[in-house]
């Protein structure tokens, strides 16, 4: 097998060159679809944190009003527990996510 001549290099390098910009606008491309789905699957993971937490425990409270016969006490009571049980879901799902935000 013989040297490539520079013609032949040149031509090499262009086409080389031009399979790397070809590579590197499609892996970008990529990386930027998985950031959106993947920022969007973590709003949703936190959205659905907080709706579960408050649901159950207003579901629980109001179960627990109908069987004691009481009305709103225990389902107000519960929905405040949901509540906070729901921030405190969201913050431990979010400093999962990103531990070097929560960091002192």
């Amino acid at each position: 097998m013989s040297e490539p001549t520079p013609q032949e290099k040149k031509e090499f390098r262009a086409r080389l060159e031009q399979a790397r910009q070809k590579h590197e606008q499609s892996s970008w491309d990529g990386r930027l679809q998985v950031e959106r789905s993947g920022a969007l699957g973590r709003a949703w993971r936190l959205s659905v944190e907080i709706i579960a937490a408050f649901l159950v425990c207003g579901g629980l409270g109001w179960m627990i009003d109908s069987w004691l016969g009481t009305k709103p006490i225990f389902l107000l009571v519960f929905v405040v527990i949901g509540m906070f049980v729901g921030i405190y879901n969201v913050y431990k799902v979010a400093k999962a996510m990103n531990p070097e935000d929560f960091e002192e």
